[in-house]
């Protein structure tokens, strides 16, 4: 296990799997990734890990090769290659998919928050398609029914996981929806309806963002990333006994819960892309900011997110008096290519 620091925030990794296990503020003990799934047929999935090089199950004939569930990488253990007290370089192979992962974390001092840069390196003498997806899980404590999720989209649809081409209707606006009748509220986790939707950023946007908060617990988690790199944000939901268990934030590459035969054949949906191609030998770069937050108990939510002359800028929803500000070196902004 790997334990970064600033004097802000205390962050934990796994080097088997390469999860993030636990994101806290210093001075507190609420991790809002305090999540873990208890299931031997699966890799060790929990808190924020990743889905790579798929979001979603295998076809049957990767199953009988011995591919998982979002990919090889939840089982894999990482090589560290370098490790100070706030930043880290740590490296994954997948012996089956060919394609090398390279991750930088980064906690600049004096705020609440860690920058990161993934570079993908495909070891494949041919191109090929893969998905790369940060599946974010949230959990209870942090979660429960009054934990408010903003977000930037455009729109959206219910993922209904059926193997269909033509699951993209209708059409979902955050942040209401109307379900059998019923409107349901997407901000909150009351209804266990959609259990898996998916939803695009405007390509207008330059930064797709996702914010939970527990206006109770007077705490605020958060992602900023650019929509070039993750035009897509997956939401799943879990509950027991009308009790919200888990809820993902899976920021990523595709917006399609099916194997790669399914999600070949689709292609698109709403005209973006379900999946990206990297070429023999090439190297691509995604990268994203994860941000903490004290909120007062009486914060209605996040309106809009915005770097802006090195700083990152929360605006809350109803309000112009009442920003978050969080100050960013432009050395750290340029690192991970967040800024022009």
């Amino acid at each position: 296990m790997i334990l970064l620091e600033n004097d802000k925030i205390s962050l934990k990794i796994a080097l088997i799997g390469g999860a993030y296990t636990d994101f806290h503020l210093k001075g507190g003990l609420l991790n809002p990734i305090n999540w873990s799934l208890e299931d031997e047929t699966n890799p060790p999935f929990r808190g924020h890990f990743l889905c790579f090089d798929r979001w979603g199950p295998p076809s049957e004939g990767e199953r009988r090769e011995g591919f998982h569930h979002h990919g090889e990488v939840n089982s894999q253990h990482w090589q560290l290659s370098d490790l100070s007290g706030s930043s880290c370089v740590m490296r994954c192979s997948l012996p089956m998919g060919k394609l090398e992962l390279t991750r930088q974390v980064t906690l600049p001092s004096g705020e609440p928050l860690f920058v990161v840069s993934e570079k993908i390196r495909n070891l494949n003498s041919y191109g090929r398609m893969f998905n790369i997806v940060q599946h974010v899980t949230l959990a209870p404590p942090f979660l429960d029914k009054g934990t408010l999720i903003d977000n930037n989209t455009e729109k959206g649809y219910e993922d209904k996981e059926d193997g269909s081409l033509h699951q993209e209707k209708p059409v979902l606006h955050w942040p209401e929806a109307i379900h059998n009748g019923k409107r349901v509220n997407l901000r909150q986790i009351e209804d266990p309806w959609p259990r898996v939707s998916s939803f695009v950023y405007n390509r207008r946007e330059k930064y797709g963002w996702v914010t939970a908060l527990n206006p109770h617990l007077e705490l605020m988690v958060g992602y900023l990333w650019r929509t070039g790199d993750y035009p897509w944000i997956n939401f799943w939901r879990s509950m027991k006994n009308c009790v919200p268990t888990a809820f993902g934030m899976e920021f990523g590459t595709t917006g399609l819960h099916e194997p790669f035969p399914v999600v070949a054949r689709k292609g698109k949906i709403f005209n973006r892309n379900l999946y990206d191609f990297i070429d023999a030998g090439e190297t691509v770069e995604k990268r994203f900011i994860a941000f903490l937050a004290t909120i007062p108990n009486d914060y209605k939510g996040v309106e809009t997110i915005r770097l802006e002359n090195s700083a990152l800028i929360i605006g809350e929803r109803g309000r112009s008096d009442r920003q978050i500000r969080f100050r960013l070196s432009e050395n750290c902004l340029n690192a991970g290519q967040l800024m022009p």
